[in-house]
């Protein structure tokens, strides 16, 4: 029997400094595998970056921990990536921004199955 897929979207906006979606997370308790989309729009600042590590819960220790991480990102543009068999109770990112005055403008986006 095929598993459906839907997606969901993990965050998506324009930020300036780090964060993330702990607060907000995605439950994937029955799911198994995920592609993890990002898509940037706009990046500004003198040599911004963005580091996204999207991040799996463990909740007998109440702690999150690291699932997938893209390459480091410095402009516009698309990635994504796969998780097969590991996607834990509950799913969200963390983004880490860097340069002087950045700015990233970016969805990511999980298509569970």
């Amino acid at each position: 029997m095929a598993r459906h897929a839907y997606t969901r979207r993990l965050f998506s906006g324009t930020a300036g400094a780090t964060g993330n979606t702990q607060s907000t997370p995605i439950p994937c308790k029955s799911e198994q595998e995920g592609v993890f989309y990002l898509k940037i729009t706009a990046a500004s600042g003198t040599t911004p970056t963005l580091d996204l590590v999207i991040q799996t819960y463990n909740p007998l220790t109440e702690t999150w921990h690291t699932l997938a991480t893209f390459d480091q990102k410095i402009t516009t543009g698309q990635d994504e990536g796969f998780v097969q068999y590991g996607l834990g109770e509950k799913i969200a990112c963390i983004y880490t921004i860097g340069g002087t005055t950045p700015s990233f403008t970016f969805t990511v986006d999980v298509t569970l199955k």
